[in-house]
């Protein structure tokens, strides 16, 4: 038996390798892998590859049909509970009977209303023996924007940015622009690529201009959010000019809406959405932000800034991930006046579980997992 539990596992295990593959290119849908076996030996895999295309089980049987392998009698090892409703695809609870399995391992129950252990209750229905909890807790960290969406109706957040050895977000006057290095932004852009929108202050966007878009050559192209309590985002900003290549929505209270309705009418002529909200503590509620953006069923929301909008999520317990860059470079005695946030502050501060780090370079990658 304990031959056979350890056989389970490294199993399961390559079927959450394989659905690792699908993030940044399934959301608002799960990734998803599965992984068929018989008589301890792979036979095929597959993953859930896009939004709106086959599912894992779906992919992996048909690689096995690609290999002239029959999968009657067989064992899939599948990393979130089958479908069992007509969506974009056929339920894969159906296909799971049809072809003759004999056993189905689940490493997690789907929190989705449609599911929720009605896809286990089919597959038993059906004749196969179904087994579900193996490699739960991996399955669900990988799971974990999918599961807070499908649970709280919310984005997972996750706050990032660069700062120097001393702690702070910016540079002295001459210093230069970057604080990281070009393969640590490299790397934020791939970031960029696997998140469905990046926000920032209407302060950074009218100290730094930025463009806000992923330059990766891969993954997805995020939309642009700009907290904007009091309707100040220029007409003639960078943001603003390239909607049409990706969305600008602009978040403002009804006091800014009610104090500059002539700049919200530019920002929607040059065709930037602008989302009447709630004010909130300082600004707009983050809390109604976060429920409007769920309900358009964003999955990552990538936050870049700057430090008082980083200080706003993380204060209010909405940040679920950090992920800082931290530079040898140092302020120094320039430093007064600088925005400031501190990683290796808040590490004694919160209770942050280090999950990767990561050096590019001199710069180091932070990475945490903000927990309750």
């Amino acid at each position: 038996m304990q031959a056979m539990a350890g056989e389970d596992q490294t199993f399961m295990r390559a079927a959450l390798e394989l659905a690792a593959r699908g993030r940044g290119a399934v959301e608002p849908n799960p990734m998803v892998g599965a992984v068929i076996v018989r008589n301890g030996v792979e036979i095929a895999g597959g993953w859930h590859r896009k939004f709106g295309g086959p599912h894992a089980e779906v992919e992996a049987i048909e690689a096995a049909r690609r290999a002239g392998a029959d999968v009657r009698g067989a064992t899939m090892y599948v990393t979130l509970e089958p479908c069992c409703h007509h969506g974009k695809t056929p339920p894969c609870t159906e296909l799971i009977v049809n072809e003759g399995l004999a056993r189905v391992v689940v490493a997690t129950i789907d929190p989705d209303e449609h599911v929720s252990g009605r896809g286990v209750e089919q597959i038993r229905s059906g004749g196969i023996a179904v087994s579900v909890g193996l490699c739960r807790a991996e399955a669900r960290e990988l799971l974990a924007a999918y599961i807070k969406l499908r649970t709280q109706g919310r984005p997972w957040v996750i706050c990032k940015w660069a700062q120097t050895a001393d702690g702070c977000l910016a540079l002295p006057p001459g210093a230069g622009r970057w604080i990281s290095n070009e393969k640590s932004r490299a790397y934020s852009h791939e970031l960029r690529g696997l998140s469905d929108g990046i926000l920032v202050g209407v302060g950074t966007v009218l100290t730094d201009d930025p463009l806000l878009t992923n330059r990766s050559g891969r993954g997805r192209q995020p939309a642009r959010v700009v907290l904007d309590s009091h309707l100040r985002t220029p007409a003639e900003c960078q943001l603003v000019t390239t909607a049409a290549v990706s969305p600008v929505l602009v978040a403002t209270t009804p006091e800014g809406l009610k104090e500059n309705q002539e700049c919200a009418d530019r920002l929607r002529t040059a065709g930037v959405e602008v989302l009447h909200l709630p004010a909130g503590q300082g600004g707009v509620s983050l809390d109604a932000l976060l429920d409007e953006l769920g309900r358009r069923r964003w999955t990552y929301l990538l936050v870049e800034g700057g430090a008082k909008v980083h200080a706003s999520f993380i204060g209010s317990g909405l940040a679920d991930e950090i992920v800082a860059f931290v530079s040898p470079r140092e302020a120094g005695s320039d430093a007064a006046g600088l925005p400031r946030l501190d990683v290796r502050e808040l590490e004694r501060k919160l209770s942050l579980k280090a999950t990767e780090m990561r050096s590019f370079e001199d710069d180091v990658m932070r990475r945490y997992r903000v927990e309750p």
